[in-house]
């Protein structure tokens, strides 16, 4: 629930029922496709999931995720993973980058994006 909030600063009042200051009661179907992916990715693990309608305020909650197990997402921009070091191997070269600085030359020297 800690990424509902974070992410689309509302709250869940009962099983099925979001509050959002900006809504008021809302169906979970009107979560933000972030909150979506990252609700599917938090549940499933074995589907790769297209991230790039997620935000960068999602990028946390991927490093999050992936403490406890593997993702694997597409991500068809250069999303902000923050200044500290994180590990993320991209299939696309099979390389691990350590930081943001390493993640933009792979993507942009590779033509990923």
């Amino acid at each position: 629930m800690q990424m509902i909030n974070d992410i689309d600063k509302a709250d869940v009042i009962e099983p099925g029922v979001i509050g959002s200051p900006l809504w008021g009661s809302i169906p979970v179907e009107r979560l933000s496709r972030g909150v979506k992916t990252l609700i599917l990715m938090n549940k499933d693990s074995k589907h790769i999931f297209n991230a790039s309608m997620c935000g960068d305020n999602c990028a946390k909650w991927f490093l999050k995720i992936s403490e406890k197990k593997d993702l694997v997402i597409r991500l068809g921009y250069l999303m902000d993973f923050g200044k500290e070091d994180f590990e993320i191997e991209i299939l696309n070269l099979g390389k691990i980058v350590h930081n943001g600085l390493e993640l933009a030359e792979a993507v942009l020297n590779n033509h990923l994006i």
